[in-house]
């Protein structure tokens, strides 16, 4: 009798936790189906008020969060993932990014380190510490990250942001043709790099400039390339953003 009731017991233990993860994942589900961010949270987080253990919810909720610039929140999600999966390459590299926007350099770092251990061929991971060790004086470190990101290649913004680091690295050192040239290349693959590519030319007319013996003539071509800026500038700004859509 006592066997039989330990075994009923055991089995209706099982069924319910059966059911309890069942539940997780329908609200799981419906977070990943739905394409409103606020619904999506809420339903990540049902779920995870079910099954606490459900690593993938913590995951998606942090990246949410991210992209809604809640770091603190997205932070303590990805620390979650990485308690219930240490190796997950993905989740410290979003920790590593959201402690670079909180600007806890080291904490960034310390996290992208460990993506790149866990994969190295992560792209990504390599663009965003090359700037961060240009931010720590590291320029030689940047460069280096940066070009493996380019050898690496992925999406357009991303290798697109490598160059423009490697450019920035590259004006520190001092390597005006070198910074030219990346800027050059960044702007082609992420537009947002445009100004950059303005701006390096202007300091290869201003050391053009310096040379010169017409200081008349650079006044005017200086004040001519200022207007030019300010007119890139403004009309930049008078095209309005693309509406940003519910479920990014």
């Amino acid at each position: 009798m006592r066997k039989a009731l330990i075994g009923a017991f055991s089995y209706l233990l099982i069924v319910t936790c059966s059911a309890w993860g069942q539940d997780a994942m329908y609200f799981y589900n419906l977070g990943i189906k739905s394409s409103i961010t606020p619904t999506k949270i809420k339903y990540f987080t049902e779920a995870l008020e079910l099954d606490p253990g459900l690593s993938a919810a913590y995951k998606k909720r942090g990246i949410l969060y991210f992209f809604q610039e809640e770091y603190t929140e997205a932070i303590n999600d990805l620390h979650r993932v990485i308690e219930l999966k240490p190796f997950e390459s993905e989740a410290h590299l979003m920790l590593g990014l959201a402690y670079m926007e909180k600007g806890d350099v080291d904490e960034a770092v310390a996290n992208l380190n460990r993506a790149i251990e866990l994969d190295p061929k992560l792209a990504d991971a390599y663009s965003y510490r090359s700037e961060l060790y240009r931010l720590k004086g590291m320029i030689e470190d940047a460069i280096e990250d940066a070009t493996r990101a380019i050898e690496l290649g992925g999406i357009e913004p991303i290798i697109g942001r490598a160059y423009a680091v490697r450019a920035k690295a590259y004006r520190e050192l001092g390597q005006s043709e070198q910074a030219e040239a990346d800027f050059k290349k960044a702007s082609k693959l992420d537009p947002e790099y445009y100004m950059y590519s303005m701006l390096t030319s202007t300091e290869l007319l201003s050391g053009w400039a310096s040379e010169s013996s017409s200081l008349k003539n650079v006044g005017w071509m200086g004040a001519a390339l200022i207007v030019t800026l300010l007119f890139v500038v403004i009309f930049k700004l008078t095209i309005s953003a693309p509406k940003k859509d519910d479920d990014n």
